[in-house]
């Protein structure tokens, strides 16, 4: 019978064995991460919902027009142009966060009447992929090129100068806006609720697997607004929630610092990212209100 001993050769042997195995199923695994973080990426950062209430300006009241505006090369997204109650030379344009669609603005604790509250004409606009919008899949360059048909609309279509529209996001709306508002200097303003520093910080953030990972995996979604903020020169208001756990107010502090004047940033107190026009309507109306009064 031969030798079945383990010398010490052979249990080095096996140990780099099994080194080598662990490490190729480790590897094996970190590259099954990154492909799925890759690949679902636009899913993950534009979650539209299948199902969801539906609501109109018409149930508060509030007089409006159902758009569907086109986009090139193709498809269309559906906007609400909400006039103001009485005469206004600001127009708010308005790009929701990504859980949720334009439908879903008009209930009872959506931000489409304290918006309207704000004496401001206001267009609020959906993106492809969301609600009765062409069917898509949401992107960081597919939104860019919605948010441009709206603007396009208001400056072509109703004769709006450029000058009286001012951009104003939510969450990853906040990355649109700010798109928005480096591409036209000659707007308004530029009003960010909630804002991030990139999906990126805010990924590693609330994930802390995706500090395991290389920033390219969200290549197609980074909407990098703290690398844009010093290119946007039009007035700026940041409005944020001191209570923010998903884009907290530091990121608001590092976006205010790195930002052109005018600007002003407001903190709210109490409300977390999802409650700023529930626990904190009041207050973040009125940031809002004040800010316009001071543009024309």
């Amino acid at each position: 019978m031969g030798d079945t001993s383990l010398t010490p050769e052979r249990s080095q042997s096996l140990q780099r064995k099994l080194s080598i195995r662990l490490l190729l199923v480790v590897g094996v695994i970190y590259l099954a991460i990154c492909a799925f973080f890759y690949f679902q990426q636009d899913a993950m950062v534009f979650p539209a919902p299948k199902h969801f209430e539906t609501h109109t300006p018409a149930e508060a009241n509030i007089p409006f027009e159902d758009l569907h505006i086109p986009v090139n090369p193709y498809g269309q997204i559906h906007a609400w142009y909400i006039p103001a109650a009485s005469a206004s030379h600001n127009t708010l344009l308005y790009f929701h966060g990504n859980g949720y669609c334009l439908e879903q603005t008009g209930g009872a604790e959506g931000e489409m009447v304290p918006l309207h509250a704000t004496g401001a004409n206001l267009l609020m606009a959906d993106y492809r992929g969301y609600g009765t919008s062409t069917p898509d899949q949401a992107r960081e360059k597919s939104v860019y090129q919605d948010a441009r048909a709206a603007f396009n609309y208001l400056t072509q279509k109703r004769n709006i100068p450029a000058h009286e529209i001012i951009f104003v996001g939510r969450s990853i709306g906040t990355g649109v806006a700010t798109e928005m508002a480096k591409e036209h200097p000659e707007a308004g303003g530029l009003i960010l609720i909630s804002p991030f520093t990139s999906t990126i910080d805010v990924g590693k953030t609330s994930m802390w697997i995706l500090n395991l990972l290389p920033n390219t995996l969200l290549s197609h979604n980074q909407f990098n607004n703290l690398s844009k903020i010093d290119a946007v020169h039009v007035p700026l208001l940041i409005v944020v929630g001191d209570h923010d756990t998903l884009t907290p107010p530091s990121m608001a502090q590092a976006l205010i610092a790195r930002a052109n004047e005018p600007k002003h940033l407001s903190l709210i107190a109490g409300p977390d990212h999802d409650q700023m026009f529930r626990v904190g309507r009041q207050e973040t109306v009125a940031p809002i209100t004040a800010f316009l009064e001071t543009l024309h």
